[in-house]
């Protein structure tokens, strides 16, 4: 496949003195020592072979380049140098996914996109840029729609190749398929049984081209680093739910992609079911928020609301609302899996939120499990909760919480702070059985508000995870500590008001009773 723009006009020439001696494209392409899709794509206009090969198809077929329909009339024998040959269009790679959102570009990633473009066509050399965030949050999107754009195929005038990676990559297997559509002799791709050997021979065929390379879903920096094959006047782009792997590819061309606000969150369902959005405003802001503005979420939500809505009877719709109120049926729904998806997911899988973040779970060992379901308990993202906390509560060690970072899940909110957003949590929350865990958070932040009665803002900041644990406490009839959670926080909250009014009383007050213990 070409850039649509480059189209060539068929080489008939060539086609009439192949078909002359009743040979196949495949027959032509063993004698040349090149492959079959290379041969199509000469008879289609669409490339010329490199200088050496076309004095083996002139020597092949006893004709000159001209007589081959390589040249214009008049043009030399097979002498004639790569430089003066017809310029080879762009190579665009048959694996780049299909565009998810059309000509319409992706709903809140004008800035980031404009960024990545102007760091991709600045001119200087060798760019890499990454792209992290959670699963499901258009990482791939992204990256699609940046090889597909008009502007960034200009620049990269010698096109676009594209790897789907996913968890575990036939590397050698998707090198060999880059090799193929470069054109490289099939003799010369036999030899190759290494990835270092791939890795040079492919370099040594782009040295000096201008292309982008595209390395979708990595779960490892050994498979990215793979795949960084490209000359001093290529880019390359990986995407990956891990920002380790981001920082080590690109350092400081390593970008999160972020959740959309709930404005965007908005503007995405509009697109999706436009009429469910005029007719449910409210749902559907309530919809977005309870899906932290995850890309995928929305997306299925609102493809499933558009099925329902289009089937005309009112119910359908408000059964559908209904169902979305459910944290396991946003988690179950589903959609096709999109073309070009990596091999993290089999065919004929369908996608999910569940299958998505299974995914990631799948990787994590016992202990890091158990934490992640854990750190359900806490309100999820935007709330934050303390280094402290998490590791009383999950009754776990630091490196643990620092193994779920680098996996992509658990994500820091400030110095000593964590987060997690919505989805991750209502996954890990549906999945938590151990009933210690309630008990470590309710005791925990009881301990805490005795401890920090007095000190307004450190309680304050920690406000919404003292009323989960006491929800908690409510809900599990755990009434002994609900009792001793409240009247702790009662009595903060009569301080407070008291010193707003009287601080220097109520510190005068205190000092006075410290000395009278001194006394005694």
């Amino acid at each position: 496949m070409v850039i649509e723009a480059d189209k060539g006009v068929p080489n008939q020439r060539l086609k009439r003195e192949r078909e002359k001696r009743g040979w196949s494209q495949r027959d032509l392409a063993t004698l040349v020592d090149t492959n079959l899709y290379t041969v199509s794509r000469w008879e289609r206009g669409l490339t010329v072979p490199h200088s050496s090969t076309l004095d083996k198809l002139c020597k092949l077929f006893e004709k000159s380049p001209w007589e081959l329909g390589f040249t214009k009339e008049g043009g030399t024998g097979g002498d004639q140098s790569a430089s003066s040959l017809p310029t080879q269009p762009g190579l665009y790679d048959p694996a780049i996914p299909r565009s998810q959102v059309g000509g319409k570009g992706p709903i809140g990633r004008a800035q980031l996109l404009a960024d990545l473009k102007r760091r991709l066509c600045s001119g200087k050399n060798g760019a890499l840029l990454a792209l992290n965030g959670l699963p499901g949050v258009g990482k791939t999107t992204i990256a699609v729609e940046l090889a597909r754009d008009r502007e960034v195929l200009k620049y990269f005038r010698d096109g676009v190749l594209w790897a789907g990676l996913g968890i575990k990559p036939n590397i050698l297997g998707l090198l060999g398929r880059w090799g193929t559509l470069l054109g490289l002799a099939s003799h010369e791709m036999a030899a190759l049984t290494s990835v270092e050997a791939w890795a040079k021979t492919i370099n040594a065929a782009i040295e000096a081209k201008r292309m982008l390379l595209v390395i979708d879903d990595a779960w490892s920096i050994e498979d990215a680093l793979a795949f960084q094959v490209g000359g001093v006047h290529c880019a390359h782009i990986v995407t990956t739910r891990f920002p380790e792997i981001a920082l080590q590819f690109a350092y400081d061309g390593s970008n999160v992609v972020h959740e959309l606000n709930e404005e965007d969150g908005i503007a995405l369902l509009q697109r999706l079911a436009p009429q469910v959005v005029a007719r449910e405003p409210g749902k559907m802001r309530s919809l977005v928020q309870s899906v932290g503005g995850l890309p995928l979420a929305i997306t299925l939500a609102g493809k499933y609301l558009w099925s329902q809505f289009n089937r005309d009877q009112p119910h359908h719709l408000s059964m559908a609302l209904s169902r979305l109120q459910s944290i396991e049926e946003r988690l179950r729904l589903t959609q096709p899996l999109p073309e070009g998806t990596p091999s993290s997911l089999p065919a004929d899988t369908p996608l999910s939120l569940q299958i998505v973040i299974n995914l990631s779970d799948q990787q994590l060992d016992a202990q890091e499990r158990a934490a992640l379901r854990a750190l359900s308990i806490f309100p999820a993202k935007p709330n934050s909760f303390a280094e402290e906390a998490a590791l009383a509560v999950c009754n776990t060690s630091v490196e643990t919480l620092d193994r779920l970072i680098d996996a992509g899940l658990l994500e820091g909110s400030g110095p000593g702070r964590y987060t997690l957003h919505q989805t991750i949590a209502d996954y890990a929350r549906l999945r938590l059985t151990d009933g210690r865990v309630r008990e470590r958070m309710v005791s925990f932040f009881n301990a805490f508000v005795e401890t920090h009665k007095t000190n307004f803002d450190i309680l304050e900041r920690e406000m919404d995870n003292v009323l989960a644990a006491l929800q908690i406490a409510y809900e599990h009839n755990m009434s002994e500590a609900l009792i001793q959670g409240v009247v702790a926080l009662l009595v903060s909250h009569c301080l407070r008001k008291i010193s707003r009014k009287h601080s220097g009383w109520v510190r005068k007050a205190w000092q006075s009773l410290k000395q009278s213990d001194a006394r005694e």
